[in-house]
């Protein structure tokens, strides 16, 4: 099945725009888990468990599983083989490399790995972002427009056209297989719209709701407005405030299903 096919299909049958990001930080898991790289595999499963029949996707943070070396990787592997198969897999890897290096890091995640699809840095240009996009059955979310606070720093760089918005053409561009997506922060809620308008086919990825104070109005209504997006919450769902584990990460997980209604 191709990516834009596999995407709306996910889409469809959870009827929601909800992405559980799986960030599992060992100093932050319930009581009850030790913080070891076992206590985290049996936390992700247990989180995957109670919210695989309320999510679209799952993104899994290379950066929480890295930690650990080389059996943080046989972890994650573990966990991806256990996901159903009608939820969508991010890698979030941001990976951005030459070409002949991107083509071996494409390889890694989308085929060794089985994700569907994986986040990438569009600094190098054009040629470390192809060889992510050469299998129709696969895709990409192209950084775009961060939700961390110093992205326009580097992303709003340009004036009266800045860097994100040459990314986004670019992607557009490069999009003949239409299996390219964007990244772009729900802390930026005008730019978020602005996108939308201008890049009406391109699905977007979309972090920076809950913790880093993101606006919800504007995400849902991005994704409603062509039925292409995936809102993602991490910490939102894995580490609730109040109630006992794991109801209150379903609890969380299906408070933000409905929020983020299809």
């Amino acid at each position: 099945m191709k990516f834009n096919q596999f995407f709306q299909k996910c889409l469809q049958q959870k009827a929601t725009f909800l992405t559980v990001g799986i960030d599992p930080d060992p100093e932050k898991l319930p009581t009850g888990f030790a913080h070891t790289l076992q206590g985290v595999y049996n936390f992700c499963r247990e989180v995957i468990r109670v919210t695989a029949d309320l999510t679209a996707a799952y993104k899994f943070n290379f950066a929480f599983f890295e930690l650990w070396g080389w059996r943080g990787m046989r972890i994650l592997e573990r966990l991806v083989a256990e996901v159903p198969d009608d939820i969508l897999l991010i890698a979030d890897a941001k990976r951005g490399d030459i070409g002949n290096s991107a083509k071996f890091y494409a390889r890694a995640i989308l085929e060794t790995l089985n994700f569907r699809a994986v986040t990438i840095s569009p600094y190098l240009g054009s040629d470390s972002l192809k060889p992510f996009i050469e299998n129709e059955a696969k895709g990409a979310f192209v950084l775009c427009l961060t939700s961390n606070p110093s992205a326009g720093q580097i992303q709003e760089h340009g004036g009266e056209k800045p860097l994100y918005l040459r990314t986004a053409e670019l992607v557009r561009e490069l999009n003949v297989n239409q299996n390219l997506g964007l990244v772009i922060g729900a802390t930026k809620p005008g730019q978020l719209l602005s996108l939308r308008q201008q890049f009406p086919e391109l699905p977007f990825l979309i972090p920076g709701i809950g913790h880093q104070g993101g606006e919800t109005e504007q995400a849902v209504m991005v994704c409603r407005q062509n039925g292409l997006g995936f809102i993602n919450l991490s910490r939102g769902i894995l580490y609730p405030d109040e109630g006992k584990f794991p109801d209150n990460i379903r609890a969380a997980a299906q408070y933000y299903h409905d929020l983020f209604k299809r």
